[in-house]
């Protein structure tokens, strides 16, 4: 199916009156009329009723009521009505003609909004359109869809908007949503790229989730389980069961398992088990008793450790002071402060005793050394003893482990049982209660270790769609850019030779190398130059956005629906020699089409040879002869 759309019949009321009603054909049709006649009213009516978001209202149209549109596409006739007001106001849908809607009341039509709501199951207007005109649905950045008013800001050239921009003008607008808006009507499924880019990152999401969920059930296992498989796991836990059955047998058969012969070894059991509590104390004491032993010890060590280094510090210091002091000489007696005979060097001027300078440095250095060895020993004594205490500690650990389990099992078995048989119960219900447990904890075991196979799958399973939609993704966008390439060379062909095709009056358009559009940037650029005299502008603006139709005109894969509305073709002081050129233009390259299109344009230079020509809607407009009448 080849998109297309296009109008068969424009009516507008004022009330009950009608105020403009003409039937519209496929191919050009133009309205014509002198300036300020009510052309560009009329274009924007059309504009309006087609979906788009419009409120800048001239005062002959704020007095109208309505604007009611039969439009026709390969899928049907459909007639729609939609009141004159905000630029949200919603469209009435008929499915059926124009005529035929005249005498239907408001339960045969369909109410539907502009744009679609949010978490809404309705159609809107968009959707109803595209449908019948054979459009995809096609989603922007902003995970909303292309309405159809964004479609017509490419299909309609308005004097508003200044003819260096392609798209109509509208206050808010991005690169995003014309660059969309562009892929669409060249033919690129940006809708089938876009749903594969959102699925792809919810998948990644959804993979990290697991991943994290699988990390942090395999950091819950045991250290000690860490390789478990659940085959392993099964084997362990039949062992469990068996022995755990054994034991319910064996309570079952108490009365043939423990005869009255075994009284004498309960009684020999128990003093046993009493003298080993009574051994596991007396060790235990005697480590808790080593300990505080060694505490002490290694209190006394260090105090005769801090003493060698305060005598090792009065060592330094007398050594220094001496080494000062034997430089001073002596005048006077430092006891009796009298005069001091002269002596020679080899004797204290004091004491008379020989100074032997070496020997006195000799006997320091030796005091310090031994001084020094004790202490290095004392330190060395010191951490023997904190080994000591650590292994003492260890071992009362483990000694008070030991008797703890060992006075349970006494209790267990002794001080509630009175017989070999209370006993023999005692320490096969102890020792179920510890298979249950240790099932229980199994089976546990086994639900995790089963959750990590589960996770581990499902991780492979998302990390092989994921690989998939990435591949279908390079695919579409090898697809995309191959689709746009054909597209916008078909394109640089149509617009070239038309830009040929008009009156020389620019250099640049008499035979241009290359004819290009860029959507997001809003440009159309020859030779890759976009600026020119304005009215060179107006045929630049125009043969883009005819170009686009042309090549939809022959390319069944573009989804333009083949519609164009031109109000701006004599724009920015156009000369009436270049606009009637233009006009024959449009006229030929429609002619040459190869699929159904609809060209609708408005001059008030009509070159008068087109007056009979029947493609005319409409008579010649005046001030006095306005479009809208009744008003």
């Amino acid at each position: 199916m080849v998109a297309f759309f296009a109008l068969k019949r424009v009516r507008i009321t004022h009330g009950k009156h009608v105020a403009y009603d003409e039937v519209f054909h496929r191919g050009v049709n133009i309205i014509r009329g002198e300036n300020s006649s009510g052309k560009s009213t009329i274009s924007d009516f059309i504009f309006y009723g087609l979906g788009g978001e419009f409120d800048r209202w001239k005062d002959a149209a704020r007095n109208c009521t309505a604007v009611r549109m039969e439009i026709e596409t390969d899928q049907s006739t459909i007639t729609v009505q939609r009141a004159v007001g905000t630029k949200q106001e919603p469209i009435l849908v008929y499915y059926g003609d124009l005529e035929e809607s005249l005498s239907k009341g408001i339960d045969d039509w369909q109410r539907v909004s502009i744009r679609r709501t949010q978490g809404s199951t309705e159609l809107s207007f968009t959707q109803v359109l595209f449908r019948a005109a054979g459009i995809p649905e096609a989603p922007n950045v902003g995970n909303s869809n292309i309405t159809m008013h964004q479609v017509l800001r490419l299909l309609y050239a308005d004097q508003q908007t200044p003819p260096g921009k392609l798209f109509k003008f509208e206050t808010f607008d991005t690169r995003e949503i014309r660059d969309t808006v562009g892929q669409l009507i060249v033919g690129v499924n940006g809708y089938e790229l876009y749903e594969s880019l959102l699925r792809v990152r919810e998948l990644k999401a959804e993979y990290q989730d697991k991943d994290r969920l699988y990390k942090a059930t395999v950091m819950s296992l045991p250290g000690t389980e860490g390789l478990t498989s659940i085959a392993a796991l099964n084997v362990r836990m039949g062992e469990l069961s068996a022995h755990r059955d054994r034991v319910i047998g064996e309570i079952r058969n108490v009365d043939n398992l423990v005869a009255e012969d075994r009284s004498k070894h309960f009684v020999a059991q128990r003093q046993e088990m009493q003298r080993r509590l009574r051994k596991l104390a007396s060790d235990l004491q005697d480590r808790e008793q080593r300990v505080v032993d060694l505490a002490d010890e290694q209190e006394e060590i260090g105090q005769f450790v801090a003493y060698l280094e305060e005598q090792l510090a009065a060592l330094n210091a007398a050594d220094d002071l001496s080494e000062k002091l034997g430089n001073i000489e002596f005048q006077y007696c430092p006891a009796c402060l009298q005069p001091l005979a002269d002596g020679d060097t080899q004797h204290c001027i004091v004491c008379h005793e020989v100074v032997d300078e070496d020997k006195t440095r000799s006997r320091y250095f030796e005091l310090k050394v031994d001084n020094e060895l004790q202490i290095r020993e004392s330190r060395q004594l010191l951490t023997t003893k904190a080994a000591q205490t650590e292994k003492s500690q260890t071992e009362i650990r483990a000694l008070r482990r030991e008797y703890s389990s060992a006075v349970s099992d006494f209790s267990s078995r002794y001080d509630i049982s009175n017989s070999p048989r209370e006993s023999f119960l005692a320490e096969r219900y102890k020792l179920l209660g510890r298979l249950e447990r240790e099932g229980g904890y199994l089976e546990e075991l086994r639900a995790t270790l089963q959750r990590i196979d589960e996770l581990s799958a499902e991780r492979a399973k998302l990390n092989d769609q994921i690989e998939l939609l990435e591949a279908k993704i390079k695919r579409l966008e090898a697809s995309s850019y191959a689709r746009v390439n054909k597209a916008m060379n078909l394109v640089d062909v149509i617009g070239k030779r038309i830009l040929k095709a008009d009156l020389k009056r620019e250099d640049t358009f008499e035979d241009p190398s290359t004819f290009s559009i860029n959507f997001a940037d809003d440009a159309m650029l020859v030779d890759g130059k976009m600026n020119f005299a304005e009215s060179s502008n107006v045929v630049l603006k125009n043969t883009a956005i005819l170009s686009l139709l042309l090549a939809a005109a022959y390319d069944a894969d573009f989804w333009h629906p083949k519609f164009l509305l031109m109000d701006n073709i004599e724009d920015k002081g156009m000369e009436q020699k270049r606009s009637h050129n233009y006009q024959h233009l449009i006229i030929q390259e429609s002619a040459k089409a190869k699929f159904p299109h609809q060209i609708i344009f408005t001059t008030s230079m009509l070159d008068p040879k087109l007056e009979a020509s029947g493609l005319t809607v409409g008579s010649h407009y005046t001030r006095e002869n306005k479009a809208l009448k009744n008003i």
